[in-house]
């Protein structure tokens, strides 16, 4: 799943303004942060959603388990669920929301990107 695709258009001077925001900073090479060396500004933006969407399904009960070497989250739903990826937690809290993905995605991706203009901080 492209999480891009669910949380709508980001005009450059937003993604720029989303990533300094939670840490980022802009090198030769791209951008990057503590845990990622520098990246295109792509797949920036890509590994922030993942960590403010892992973040959001945090506090709906899911727990991360770890990260892989490219930037991928496993996530587990409460303490005894199977590890599985971002895209299928996000389906199965959808669902039991009853919304779309795509909804669910887009709210959590906004309560993040609000956060990170009104204060610098990332929303829950």
């Amino acid at each position: 799943m492209k999480l891009e695709r669910h949380v709508g258009g980001l005009s450059l001077a937003r993604k720029v303004h989303y990533l300094r925001a939670r840490g980022w900073r802009e090198e030769d090479g791209g951008w990057s942060n503590a845990r990622f060396r520098p990246v295109p500004l792509a797949r920036a933006v890509h590994h922030q959603l993942t960590d403010d969407l892992s973040q959001a399904l945090v506090v709906q009960g899911w727990r991360v388990v770890g990260y892989s070497e490219r930037g991928y989250v496993q996530l587990r739903d409460g303490e005894h669920g199977r590890p599985c990826s971002l895209p299928k937690a996000l389906r199965t809290q959808a669902r039991r929301e009853r919304r779309a993905v795509a909804e669910l995605t887009y709210a959590l991706f906004l309560a993040a990107l609000l956060g990170s203009e009104s204060d610098g901080t990332p929303g829950a």
